[in-house]
């Protein structure tokens, strides 16, 4: 009977030896299973972090902001003014209109030459203006050249650059809008788009040499 009751003590005790070892398995399984499913971790790259020694480029930089120096064009008379606010008589249309340039009369043929350096904007012939040519240069200033003979100096095409004083053309008679004027260069300026009197552009010192006073208009 003692020994029967042994016995049946015995299994009770191994099987709940078994149910916790069975437990402990169980516990540690889920585990396994749970760091198995984590979701790897994301590998920082800290290679843009650190300082890359590179060669410094101390070449000087054009200043594209800053206008340059104008000079007048070409010698003449300053004929007619700038003025976008009082109408001035035009002979040929017969009728009073603005004046967007200056006008320097002198005889067809004489050079006309880039008031600064830049890059050839256009050459273009205009069905009032005639043959004209746009050059653009730093500050966001651009220059037109108007009323010239069609056949342009050696290089002058659109997209080339021109150095001040470099020869665009030649004075023509191409202009419908100022036939009936003397023989004459129009040239305009605009500055960030907005046209202004080429005069407050032009340094006082070409202005003096070419037309020999700042202003001498004909009324």
């Amino acid at each position: 009977m003692e020994q029967s009751q042994s016995k049946s003590s015995q299994k009770k005790a191994n099987r709940i030896l078994y149910m916790v070892i069975a437990g402990v398995l169980c516990v540690g399984m889920a585990i396994v299973g749970v760091v198995a499913f984590q979701p790897d971790t994301p590998v920082v790259d800290n290679t843009n972090d650190q300082t890359v020694n590179q060669p410094v480029d101390n070449t000087p930089q054009p200043d594209t902001n800053t206008l340059p120096t104008f000079s007048a064009p070409l010698k003449g008379n300053l004929a007619k003014k700038h003025d976008l606010d009082t109408p001035v008589y035009s002979a040929t249309m017969q009728e009073y209109r603005t004046h967007a340039g200056i006008d320097i009369t002198c005889e067809v043929g004489a050079g006309v030459y880039a008031a600064a350096d830049g890059t050839i904007k256009d050459v273009y012939c205009d069905p009032l203006m005639g043959w004209c040519v746009q050059v653009s240069h730093n500050g966001g200033a651009v220059s037109t050249y108007a009323n010239l003979a069609q056949d342009m100096a050696e290089g002058i095409t659109k997209g080339s650059t021109v150095k001040a004083g470099q020869l665009l053309g030649a004075v023509g008679e191409s202009t419908l809008l100022e036939l009936a004027d003397e023989p004459h260069l129009h040239f305009e300026m605009m500055v960030s788009g907005v046209l202004v009197d080429p005069l407050d552009y032009i340094s006082q010192a070409s202005q003096q040499v070419s037309f020999g006073v700042s202003e001498v208009y004909e009324d």
